[in-house]
């Protein structure tokens, strides 16, 4: 969600993000604008064995902006809500066919804020961490700009917090994890096999004042070139508004100037199909279809932090059947043990343009 306090006049005073690159820096593997970097050892945590995906229908679990969940809890928020979202996804990977879990962004709500970073980042981890053991449940994580210090900012601020608990090193080695953008772990991407089908998952940082959109969407571009064969899925934290109507896809909602970006930059590749955010409260969901060059791209938002409870624990799963060519989207709180079943909410629509013949 767009911030509300002035943390980049405070970053300004306080130099927090004027700190020079470590001399032992890693060579860039795409050329990137100078960012400040602080350098952290990335927690290493060694994975279970992986969770079984079983052939057929298949379910994808999202979990959005988390960050009132966290040390620094906000309208009612607390972080059982986060843990209920994780518990629920590790005893209901085998029930559901969970082949992979993705997070929206705005995992925490401070970032690098010194006064709050080490114990939002912490509490993010250890809910998080609980899909690696004692079944490796494949995830993975965009960032959002509550992740930035200062907020908002992907060149000019810092995402330590993030990398050290999220970075390359954690992930490197994970038979999903398909690589990386720059020189730290803000964007990157996925890979897995489900439905008889193999996907790419590609995360993009969150830039609403292009401080680097046109290199790193030349990079997912290159990356979604690369992997023609598989279907595609694009999370970024901001693409999407909400709806215009509450409880209904109709009229379909509106690209924000970022989704906006990211949609002009990609959508001549055909093997994209769907794009997931967070990001925008108040009613919290939105989705919108569009075509080009006959194939079409599937957005979807959701994003709770602005109702009751700072969300409370709301999540939302996504089935699919490849058989029968149907996306069902289901929106429901483990913590409360709600669903919600409006028309925005509660939905199917068809999967891909064509149906597979697997």
């Amino acid at each position: 969600m767009k911030n509300k306090r002035n943390l980049l006049a405070a970053a300004l005073i306080t130099g927090l993000w004027l700190a020079a690159p470590a001399a032992n820096a890693a060579t860039l593997t795409y050329p990137l604008p100078a960012r400040p970097v602080i350098a952290a050892d990335t927690v290493l945590n060694t994975p279970g064995k992986p969770a079984v995906v079983k052939p057929g229908d298949f379910s994808i679990a999202v979990i959005p902006d988390t960050q009132y969940y966290l040390a620094q809890a906000q309208l009612g928020g607390n972080f059982d809500m986060f843990k209920a979202q994780i518990e629920w996804i590790k005893k209901n990977q085998v029930k559901e066919n969970i082949a992979y879990v993705a997070h929206m962004g705005d995992i925490t709500e401070h970032g690098d804020n010194p006064v709050t970073a080490k114990s939002e980042w912490y509490l993010a981890k250890t809910a998080i961490y609980g899909l690696e053991n004692p079944v490796s449940i494949p995830y993975g994580l965009t960032v959002g700009n509550h992740d930035q210090f200062p907020s908002q900012y992907p060149v000019k601020g810092t995402t330590n917090g993030y990398n050290q608990y999220f970075g390359v090193k954690h992930f490197e080695g994970r038979p999903y994890y398909g690589g990386h953008y720059g020189d730290n772990n803000d964007s990157h991407y996925d890979k897995f096999t489900a439905g008889g089908m193999d996907f790419l998952v590609l995360f993009l940082e969150f830039d609403s004042h292009n401080e680097d959109q046109a290199n790193l969407y030349g990079w997912a571009n290159k990356i979604l070139k690369q992997n023609a064969s598989r279907k595609a899925i694009v999370v970024s934290h901001s693409i999407l508004h909400f709806n215009p109507v509450k409880g209904t896809n109709t009229p379909q909602a509106p690209f924000n100037a970022q989704g906006t970006a990211i949609y002009e930059s990609l959508k001549g590749n055909p093997n994209l199909f769907m794009m997931l955010c967070g990001h925008v409260g108040d009613n919290g969901e939105g989705y919108r279809t569009d075509v080009y060059d006959g194939h079409t791209i599937k957005t979807f938002l959701n994003d709770y932090q602005s109702r009751p409870n700072g969300g409370n624990g709301l999540m939302r799963l996504y089935k699919f059947s490849v058989k029968n060519n149907e996306l069902s989207i289901k929106t429901f709180s483990p913590y409360a043990n709600v669903t919600e079943t409006d028309c925005d909410s509660q939905f199917t629509v068809p999967l891909f343009d064509t149906p597979s013949s697997k």
